[in-house]
Formats: C-alpha cells, structure tokens, sequence
C-alpha cells in the first residue's frame, strides 16, 4: 500500500509510535506468547470430543467435553473444529493437532457435500448421513463449509484439499452470487436442489470474507479474490453501513433479493457491527481507501458509545435496532458472548495497527481482559459461550452446540498472538506449516495477516528444526525444490518506517522493474537493469509455486535489457516470476487477466 507524492513514495506505517500512552491490562496482550499455552489448552478439549468408532467430532457437548442431547455431527462443527486444530498446529507445532483436522476434513469430504446437486449438507447424524436432505441450504453454511479446507490448505499446501475448496469455491460463484448489476452480492438460501435462490443477508457478506475469500487472496494473489474482496467492500458501505443513519444502533442484517431491508427481521448484534469494521479494516490494508477506515471508525463508535460495557469491558450482544432496546432473551441480567469479545479485539487491534489511535487498543485490551477472566474454563478447557456482564452463569455452560465449535476461541488466540506481536510490541512471530511434497519446484507466498506489502517480511525459515535459505525475505516467498517437504517453521518480522525516493539506487548487479501491461492478456515486458555484460535466467511460478516456465537469456548488455513473456496459452491468474544472474535474484508479480 503506498502513495506517490513529488518523487516520494511514502508507505503507511503499522509500527509508527503512538501519539499517546496507553498501559495495557490484559497479560495476554501484553505478552502475545502467553496464548500460546491458551490455544493448546482449547485444542485438547476439541481432541476429546472424536468419535474413534465412526469418525467426526461430536456437536452437543457439555463443560466437561462429554456429548449430550444427542450423536449428530454437524458439517459446521467438523469445519470449525479443522480451523481450530489447524491454527493450533501452526501456533505449536504440534502434529497431532493437524493430524485430527486431517480427519475431520476426510469426514466431511465423504458425508457432506451432495452428490446430486452440489453445496453441503450442515445436519448430519452419527454416522455422517445427512438429516435433512431437502431443507434449503444456507449461504452461511456454504462459506463456512470451507473454513477449515482453507486454513488447512494454507498450513500444508495439500492439492487435495485445494481441489476441495475450488469444490465449495465455485457452488458458491455458481449458484449464490447475484450477477445482476444494481443488486451485487451472495443470495442468503438455496433450495436443495440450487434452482432458486432468495434474499441478501449480512451473514451472506461478510462470512465470505472471513472464511475464505481473504486467505485465498492472502495465498495466491489472484486478482479475481481481491477484486470480489473490493465488491463485498462496497456491498458492506452501502447496504450494511448506508443503513446506520436510519437505526438506533446497529444496522440492518437481513435484506430482500434486492437488498431491500426487511423490518420484520430488527435484530442487530454487536459482534457483526465490529466484524464488519474488521474486514473493512482488513480489505484497507490490501487497498487502501479512506472511506474504508471512515466507516470502520463509525461502526466502532457505534458499538463504543452505544453496546459495550464500560464498567466491566467488552461490547453486549443483540438489541432492536429499530428501538434500541438490548435483547435480554429471557436471562435477567445483561450478556457478553465469547465469539462478540472476539471481534472487539480483532477490529480494535486492526484498526489500532492503521490508526494508532489508543481508544481502539483499548477496547481489545478490555474485551480481551474480560475474556480471558470470565469466559475460559481453566479446569476443564476451552470457553463458555456466554457470560453475565459480571462474568457469571448464563443460560448454560456447554461448550458445543449447533453454533459453536473450536472456531473463536482459538482464532481469538490465533489471531492475538500475531497482532498482538506485529501490531503493538513490533515482535516478530512464528508460525508453523507441514507442506506436502510435490514432484515440482513450488514458489509459495506467505502473508499470514492482511498487512500492507512493506511492511511485514520473513525473518528466517527453519526446515526439519535446521536453518533453511530457500525464501524472498522482502516478498515472502518462500521456495520448495522437487521433494522438499515437511515442517517448516517461519518467522515473520514487522518492518521498521520505511521512506524511499523514486531516485534511491541499488547496490546489486541486478535491478528490477515492474513489468507492463499488468494485469495484461497476451504478453508482458519485465524491464531490469545490469550492472555488468552477462546472463540470466528467467523463471514463471503459478501460485501454487510450480515452475510452468524457464529459459535463459545470454550476452546481455549492461544496463537497460527487458524480456517479453507472451503468456497466450497460460490460463488467468496470479504468476510470479524470477530473473536471476547467479550472484543476485529479483522476483515480480504478473496478473493474466482477459
């Protein structure tokens, strides 16, 4: 992300010093690392909750992580429980964590999606059948569906997991997304047989975001993600934020087909108010746009001065937006959910890494505080779904249900251990993949969070606990030869203010320009420069980091020389090349878009 201003490219700081003093509470952001020993906790309870006679992970379960109320097996626990787990691995390396998400994911694959009429069946009974075949499937099932094929395909590159999510991917682009102009977004429902399709929904929206969508950009760079990222965006300004000025808090969550409100549905709940800020805030580090972080700012203050708890910390759940009235749902006093607190400490610690401004670190650091005091089970693992605004019992203590899994609870940890680091204590971080092998070099980008290009690099790779070199410290790339598989662990540093002139040179043999046309149709120029006669070899990387194209360019002259790549029979997408000389490397990116 940067702009350009008199010669000048001046990048946004996520690291710039705070203009302000704050002094955190919450021992866990003030030390990221302690989640560590919070997510591990999480995970083991979800472990427990297999059935080792006919596979999957069991719904309904009570405090102790024994099932209840019934055998079913949701499609939407199997998913949240794979995310889980596989954050879990990439936080402590622990294989057997991603080797149960592998078997949730296996579960799912044979019992969950529908042969017939393609999408996934969320009901399902001990021995995987589906309990309503005909029901209408949701929006919200479908993106969710491929939640945890996603973060899996992330941790270990496995190609059978991505054929999976292009699976679910392209149901969802097929049959759920309105091509109509004036109406752009996902339909809410499906009947079973994805004949017809109705209403818009914020569900529809902006879980596409969180689920998916982002990760696949954040992996491939494939413009076609970031361009539906940038259309959810705008769906998000104009139908979710546009409604606010009309509403007493909140804004309007359920819509017709043509993204007319429907009033009969008034309910409006904190936690989608701040999810919406955080993907917003998100989408603004991919591109910037001010009005972006405008709305953002509003939606936070919405819930700030309107549902949050300013005694206790942390936003209330649901209210009448028409009214305004808090929706008590028969408990006598006020309530806080554990997957709402979430979403205040992920939007206030996004929007603290943009801003700077405290009053957002704030609000992560009461949510989170309150969180970690009230909502954890330090005895027998994992969360409570909801609490009283003094932190006691409400309604029940299970830890499972049709809503609820190993999803927000550890994305809470997840996700403070890398803001937490890179956002407020400028630490770097380490994650943990386990890639598959493949037969063919792999060139893999690895952005583990939203964050603008400049600023956030690979600090060093460890490959079977030995020091690795194969990687682009400034692109994240990072490279696999033929074979080359396993554990890896990479460490991730925030990058220092940065402001460098158009005019600044280079010491190495080798400097490279950006390539034009890009996005282009047929054939791209690469422009670099040589500092003295030679060779070099050029190398295109699709974005699963296979060689699709290399070939040698010799008795070059010094300075100026450029390479043309006609790219005709080369389907769209995202492409990275490499021109190296044998003492220096320069890696660009090129978009085939027609």
């Amino acid at each position: 992300m940067k702009f350009k201003t008199a010669g000048i490219v001046i990048f946004l700081l996520m690291n710039t010093p705070s203009s302000s003093s704050y002094t955190i509470q919450s021992p866990y952001l003030d030390d990221p690392s302690l989640v560590i020993g919070y997510v591990d906790s999480c995970a083991e309870f979800w472990l427990g909750t297999w059935d080792e006679n006919f596979g999957g992970f069991y719904t309904n379960i009570d405090k102790y992580g024994d099932v209840i109320h019934n055998s079913d097996k949701h499609m939407l626990t199997q998913t949240r429980n794979v995310y889980g787990l596989t954050r879990a691995f990439m936080l402590t390396g622990d294989i057997l964590f991603l080797d149960m998400a592998r078997e949730g994911l296996d579960f799912m694959y044979e019992h969950s999606w529908d042969e017939a009429y393609g999408g996934w069946f969320n009901e399902l009974d001990q021995l995987g059948n589906p309990i309503y075949p005909t029901s209408p499937k949701t929006a919200f099932y479908q993106h969710y569906a491929i939640l945890g094929t996603t973060v899996y395909y992330e941790a270990t590159r496995d190609t059978v997991d991505w054929n999976w999510l292009m699976t679910g991917y392209d149901h969802l682009e097929t049959v759920y997304w309105d091509t109509r102009p004036q109406y752009l977004g996902y339909f809410d429902e499906s009947n079973f047989g994805a004949s017809s399709v109705w209403n818009k929904s914020f569900n529809a929206t902006v879980d596409a975001i969180t689920t998916h969508l982002l990760y696949l950009y954040l992996m491939t760079e494939d413009q076609v993600y970031k361009d539906r990222l940038l259309e959810l965006a705008e769906e998000m300004m104009d139908r979710l934020v546009g409604s606010m000025p009309q509403q007493a808090i909140g804004f309007v969550e359920m819509f017709d087909s043509d993204w007319n409100s429907n009033n009969n549905e008034p309910m409006t709940i904190m936690g989608h108010v701040l999810k919406t800020g955080w993907c917003l805030s998100r989408i603004c580090q991919l591109e910037f746009d001010q009005e972006y972080i405008d709305a953002s700012e509003a939606l936070f203050q919405d819930v700030w001065h309107n549902g949050y708890d300013h005694d206790f910390g942390g936003p209330y759940k649901d209210y009448n937006r028409i009214t305004g009235e808090m929706l008590m749902w028969g408990n006598p006093d006020t309530c806080k959910a554990w997957w709402q607190l979430e979403q205040a400490a992920t939007h206030g610690l996004q929007m603290f890494s943009l801003t700077r401004d405290t009053l957002y670190l704030r609000m992560a650091d009461e949510s989170v505080d309150f969180y970690m005091h009230n909502f954890v089970d330090r005895e027998y693992g994992e969360v409570y779904a909801n609490r009283t605004r003094y932190g006691d019992f409400a309604w029940n203590e299970n830890k499972g249900e049709g809503g609820k899994a190993g999803y927000h609870s550890i994305e809470l940890g997840y996700y403070l251990y890398l803001y937490g680091n890179l956002f407020v204590k400028q630490k770097p971080v380490t994650i943990h993949y386990n890639f598959v092998e493949s037969t063919s070099e792999r060139r893999m980008v690895m952005t583990p969070i939203a964050v603008a290009d400049s600023l956030l690099r690979i600090q060093n790779v460890l490959h079977e606990g030995q020091p690795y070199t194969s990687f682009d410290p400034d692109q994240r790339i990072l490279v696999l030869p033929p074979g080359v598989c396993g554990h890896f662990e990479v460490t991730f540093e925030p990058v220092e203010p940065v402001i460098v002139t158009e005019n600044d040179t280079m010491p190495e043999s080798l400097i490279l320009s950006r390539n034009y046309p890009n996005p282009f149709n047929s054939s791209t120029t690469i422009e670099f420069n040589l500092m003295e006669i030679g060779n070099v070899q050029f190398e295109v990387f699709d974005i699963h980091g296979r060689l699709i194209h290399s070939c040698w360019y010799t008795g070059l002259h010094a300075g100026l020389n450029s390479i043309e790549w006609a790219a005709d029979e080369t389907p769209n997408g995202v492409y990275h090349y490499r021109i190296s000389n044998g003492t220096h490397a320069a890696s660009g990116k090129a978009i085939v878009l027609r």
